[in-house]
């Protein structure tokens, strides 16, 4: 059985309205629902995102499998036979079957996650739950929380430790010129803020310079804005950088920049979260979930162990 190296991700979810636990919302919304179709969640783009299957890991808490896949949606097919030229072909699904368009798995234990390819900060996770509560009839406020990333204690330290010459912040060329779409109800997080405050200034120096204005509306490509400290200004500037390198670290929706540390090393932010490389068998363009959620278990007494799942 060929094997695939993937990524397990520590997550915490965090409810706009406190005292509720992911576990326990899960288990009950699951539970209201017999089938993996009565499961299913419609999302904007007509796919289905529905629960597979489950495993109760009893104290260690609750794992589940879920796919996404399109109502009848075909693959493509490479034919094998030699030919200097070939077209792709495509298959249909069968009767009674839909092909896979892709997958993800967690482990959920009180507000503690561990995510298996889902997705950005968690959310194909977050998003699926948050419509499985909502179908079963859940209160408003269960449906309203986020998987935020847990800040890798190390890195944190060696920021503190060593200090920052500069972070490089990249923002896309389209959200640069669109100042709205990145504001957000609520003004957003403190990435968010940073996105938008490079936009009204790109912005503005576009308004001035031909060459950028033509730029902006090419929306292609992106910005990077270079922050750092220059020689000989005072202490308390650097350890102002040293606090925004750690606030961009700790955001969850940050994904764009590199920290450039004083001893000449950098950090990324796939270098900051806590996570922990596996090795699983390849099985129907996935991976074998039993053995995904055995190393899932496996991770979440490592953190347990470390001290390092809190309250």
């Amino acid at each position: 059985m060929p094997q695939i190296n993937k990524t397990l991700e520590y997550r915490r979810a965090r409810f706009n309205t406190p005292g509720q636990n992911l576990e326990q919302l899960t288990r009950q919304a699951w539970g209201q629902f017999a089938t993996h179709l009565e499961r299913g969640v419609p999302r904007a783009d007509r796919a289905i995102v529905t629960g597979m299957r489950d495993r109760d890991e009893g104290a260690w808490g609750f794992a589940l499998h879920c796919a996404r896949y399109y109502d009848r949606q075909g693959v493509g097919t490479i034919p094998m036979a030699p030919a200097a030229q070939v077209d792709l072909g495509e298959r249909q699904p069968d009767a009674g079957e839909n092909f896979l368009n892709a997958d993800f798995l967690a482990m959920i234990r009180g507000n503690h996650v561990i995510c298996l390819s889902c997705g950005r900060s968690g959310g194909a996770l977050r998003s699926y739950l948050s419509g499985l509560f909502k179908k079963a009839g859940m209160p408003r406020e269960t449906q309203f929380f986020e998987l935020i990333r847990v800040g890798n204690p190390n890195a944190l330290a060696i920021i503190e430790r060593v200090g920052v010459r500069s972070i490089d912040m990249k923002v896309d060329i389209s959200e640069a010129s669109a100042v709205e779409l990145i504001e957000g109800e609520g003004g957003g997080g403190f990435w968010q803020n940073a996105k938008r405050q490079i936009g009204e200034a790109f912005q503005g120096l576009t308004a001035r310079d031909a060459e950028l204005r033509q730029l902006r509306q090419s929306e292609q490509g992106s910005v990077t804005v270079s922050i750092n400290v220059k020689k000989g200004d005072l202490s308390a500037a650097r350890e102002g950088l040293d606090h925004l390198a750690g606030e961009i670290a700790e955001d969850e929706e940050a994904d764009g920049y590199v920290i450039h540390l004083r001893d000449g090393a950098v950090i990324k932010p796939d270098e900051v979260s806590v996570k922990k490389p596996v090795r699983l068998e390849a099985h129907a363009n996935s991976v074998s979930v039993f053995q995904a959620w055995d190393a899932m278990r496996t991770y979440m007494e490592e953190l347990e162990g470390n001290g390092q799942l809190g309250a």
